[in-house]
């Protein structure tokens, strides 16, 4: 499942708004998506609008025509389309009613349909009017299909902005849980995660439960009738062939950013929590030493990265997952600029399940040029003000990979992209080269060609 378009009206400061998140030369609705824009145009706002439907409508929709539930309550008017199973769907929130419906084209693009739906005068619902827009009759087995569910192969994942002061400082050891709490998820295994400073026990727990899982799937293989007969270290082979595992992986995860920091993820002396009172003991180092680096005392960038990257890597690890979300809220948080070049990337790689493939759509909201340049033009959403206070929505210019500062001039519309001084310095500059084609002695132009010579290589100034 994938959200090909967002159109909002009447909500904060998306008046009439239409977000489109396809391929414009495919229609294919996009894998991943950034929104930028600058402070209060609603980038976090749009992340809490994707996870409402996600989380409270594809959770509770009913078959009814027209169901009141106060549960959404969502104060305007918003459609979502979306792709499911290769057919085009839409659902409409309008204050507490909800509806599910087909597109009768099968076309990507309906805006008969939408006009129809936004239609100031359409206040009220009824039968007759949604029969001459949809197609078939959506039962209830299909509705049940088309919910999210836990314990199963949907996921959502919402990750939002982190501040300076958060949990992840107060871990005196580890993360506190218990391999007794871990397998409490083989019962209940929710399909909505918060990946935060608050919710970092619940990673540990994620690990714990995939090292416990792992142990009884390795005694269920070796009991097997047969394998009896082979010795240990043979079968010991064939398990780790077929079953990997978590902490090694999520080493080399780690390790992407870690060796820059000059640390690493100690697995070997990682131990093996097995007592149902145990708890993960496994640490960060410094690089040639075997001194530990407390939690605590990593730079708030590296914790955050580790911390966030290592909560999602374990929600996919080993599992199949079928549709996902993932809905990144400055995923740049405190982190030095060269650690920023390669991250979209490797939210793509921790993303992928068991099987290979990658059904996960994600959202990023970002102010970081760097972060944005990761994504193609049509994959950003530029989010701008109105003159009358509302919010606009178009997508990007620039290519993929370009220069930073381009996107801060042309996607960002960050015009001066200099201090005041930078300025102060550059007005100078040029003055003092107009100074050096009237200055009459080699003196003065020996002196003035020096200090312009030294002003052009600091600030990198055209010669």
């Amino acid at each position: 499942m994938k959200i090909c378009k967002i159109y909002i009206k009447g909500f904060q400061q998306f008046q009439d708004v239409k977000l489109d998140f396809t391929n414009p030369e495919t229609g294919e609705p996009l894998d991943k998506v950034c929104f930028i824009g600058s402070n209060g145009t609603g980038k976090s706002t749009l992340l809490t609008v994707i996870k409402f439907l996600v989380g409270v409508v594809m959770t509770n929709i009913h078959l009814s025509i027209n169901p009141t539930h106060n549960r959404y309550n969502f104060p305007g008017k918003v459609l979502f389309q979306v792709t499911y199973n290769n057919k085009v769907y839409f659902i409409f929130c309008f204050n507490t009613r909800v509806i599910l419906f087909r597109s009768i084209t099968q076309i990507v693009s309906n805006e008969e349909l939408v006009e129809k739906i936004f239609g100031e005068s359409q206040t009220e619902f009824n039968e007759i009017y949604w029969r001459e827009f949809t197609q078939g009759t959506l039962n209830d087995v299909f509705i049940n299909e088309f919910k999210f569910k836990g314990n199963g192969k949907d996921l959502l994942i919402f990750s939002p902005a982190e501040s300076a002061n958060n949990s992840y400082s107060s871990i005196e050891d580890v993360p506190k849980t218990t391999v007794n709490e871990a397998l409490e998820l083989s019962k209940n295994f929710p399909f909505y995660a918060e990946v935060s400073s608050g919710t970092v026990n619940t990673f540990w727990k994620l690990l714990l439960y995939n090292l416990r899982k792992r142990a009884e799937e390795r005694d269920a293989y070796e009991n097997q009738p047969e394998n009896l007969v082979k010795v240990k270290q043979q079968l010991i082979e064939e398990f780790d062939g077929i079953s990997p595992k978590i902490l090694e992986y999520l080493n080399i995860v780690w390790e992407k950013i870690l060796s820059k920091a000059g640390l690493y993820f100690d697995v070997k002396g990682a131990n093996n929590p097995f007592q149902l009172n145990d708890n993960l003991k496994a640490y960060i180092k410094l690089k040639g030493q075997d001194t530990v680096i407390p939690y605590s005392e990593l730079s708030t960038g590296i914790r955050n990265f580790i911390f966030r990257i290592g909560h999602i890597f374990s929600l996919y690890f080993n599992r199949e997952i079928d549709r996902g979300f993932l809905l990144l809220d400055e995923p740049e948080n405190s982190l030095f600029p060269d650690f920023l070049f390669d991250l979209v990337e490797i939210y793509q790689q921790i993303i992928i399940d068991k099987r290979g493939q990658n059904n996960t759509q994600m959202f990023f909201a970002t102010h970081n040029p760097i972060i944005a340049a990761q994504f193609k033009p049509y994959e950003r959403i530029i989010l701008d003000w109105n003159d009358d206070g509302t919010v606009n929505a178009k997508k990007g210019i620039t290519p993929e990979g370009d220069d930073p500062n381009d996107i801060l001039e042309q996607d960002f519309e960050v015009r001066e992209l200099m201090s005041s001084k930078g300025v102060e310095v550059w007005k100078r500059y040029l003055l003092m080269k107009d100074d050096l084609k009237k200055a009459e002695t080699k003196e003065e132009k020996f002196k003035l060609a020096s200090e312009i010579n030294k002003i052009g290589l600091a600030y990198n100034f055209p010669g």
